[in-house]
């Protein structure tokens, strides 16, 4: 009788045992039943886009007119594009011959010339004020006497201090 109740006792363990791998063994089931109906909608998806693709290239003659037609519209528009690179091109040089002619006048004008001179006397005495100003604050800085006054007022208070002293001493003996 005591071995018939280990016998039980392992064939419990052994069906809860059973019991937890069917257990394991339906939730993968689970995951996997998942994981392909996740692949599955996204290849159904892939195979949406291609048949619209196949649909969308199948139709050449389409796609040849539309090509053409882009072809056309851009030889169109490089021509415009070229045209205006031209005419500015000639604006430009136009304009280039302008501003070097009345750059000539104007150099060529006495007015001109007496106020470019001016200008250029004018930074030159502004630089050397400048100078001037410099030379001025240093000398100034060098001759400044009233910190030596005090300081010289000092010493001459303490020697006549000292004096005092020695006289009034000198005197009592």
């Amino acid at each position: 009788a005591p071995g018939s109740h280990l016998n039980s006792s392992s064939g419990i363990n052994a069906e809860y045992g059973d019991k937890e791998k069917l257990k394991s063994d339906f939730t993968k089931l689970e995951q996997l039943e998942s994981k392909i109906n996740t692949e599955m909608s996204q290849l159904q998806d892939k195979i949406g886009v291609m048949n619209e693709e196949l649909e969308k290239y199948s139709d050449t003659s389409k796609l040849k007119t539309d090509l053409e037609r882009k072809r056309v519209a851009l030889t169109e528009e490089k021509e415009q594009i070229l045209g205006t690179r031209s005419a500015s091109q000639s604006n430009l040089a136009t304009l280039q011959a302008e501003h070097d002619e009345l750059k000539a006048t104007l150099e060529e004008n006495e007015t001109y010339i007496q106020l470019s001179n001016l200008e250029k006397k004018w930074q030159h005495l502004e630089q050397n004020n400048q100078l001037v100003k410099d030379f001025i604050a240093n000398k100034s800085q060098e001759s400044d006497y009233v910190p030596l006054k005090s300081q010289v007022q000092k010493q001459i208070a303490q020697l006549n201090t000292m004096l005092q002293q020695t006289l009034a001493t000198a005197a009592t003996q």
